[in-house]
């Protein structure tokens, strides 16, 4: 699948930024276009979301990991701020421990323990806090339980930053879609003359090809090496 610097080099092809005397980017870090190449990946990552809020498909995030490590006399821990849904449980790999989701959410583990404060020791079950979105376990760790570090797995949410970074998408709707990135891209770089036309034809023609690339995926048999 295409790739971000696929995406940004497409883009700047068609602005006539990049020629053949003016060499395509092998990286996205260039002192003399920089701010053109950071337009086109804001541009890209704008398009990208608008594709999939005009379709009936569920943007994809991406999966990633980072750890939770319990603190003395804590039961409330900060999460990433990327994050959009926690894969259960939290596991502590070096202890054979896990965390998993609390039944019924924070608001039954708040019902559950009128005295709060009394509930003590090593974590078992959580639930992120609404009110500050922060991870709320069910037992206050002390000294002992201190220190131990927990693998969290969790989805955030998807966004293009890196040159490798793939499109969630086959290369028929990118090919679709770079027209209107590039009327985009003109939009936003110094108020130049663009053509909303020409942005709407070629997002309906990129969600229509997305539409009907989600469905035959669906129905394909499934094909096995002999």
């Amino acid at each position: 699948m295409a790739t971000l610097l696929d995406g940004v080099n497409a883009v700047l092809k068609r602005v006539t930024l990049v020629n053949s005397d003016n060499a395509i980017l092998t990286d996205l870090t260039d002192s003399s276009r920089q701010s053109y190449i950071d337009t086109a990946v804001q541009v890209w990552n704008e398009a990208v979301d608008e594709l999939y809020a005009i379709t009936s498909q569920a943007k994809p995030n991406e999966l990633v990991e980072t750890t939770i490590t319990l603190v003395d006399q804590d039961r409330d821990y900060v999460l990433p701020a990327d994050l959009v849904q926690i894969h259960w449980p939290l596991v502590d790999e070096t202890n054979g421990h896990y965390i998993t989701e609390y039944p019924g959410g924070y608001g039954q583990l708040f019902k559950d323990q009128l005295f709060p404060s009394n509930y003590t020791g090593l974590p078992h079950r959580g639930a992120i806090r609404p009110t500050d979105g922060q991870l709320y376990v069910d037992f206050i760790p002390q000294a002992e339980e201190a220190g131990r570090v927990y693998t969290l797995r969790y989805d955030k949410d998807l966004e293009l930053t890196l040159a490798t970074d793939a499109f969630p998408f086959k290369d028929v709707v990118f090919r679709a879609l770079t027209p209107a990135v590039a009327e985009m891209w003109k939009r936003e770089k110094n108020n130049r003359e663009h053509s909303p036309r020409l942005i709407k034809k070629h997002m309906a023609l990129a969600a229509k090809l997305l539409n009907q690339n989600q469905q035959n995926d669906s129905w394909l048999p499934l094909t096995t090496s002999s």
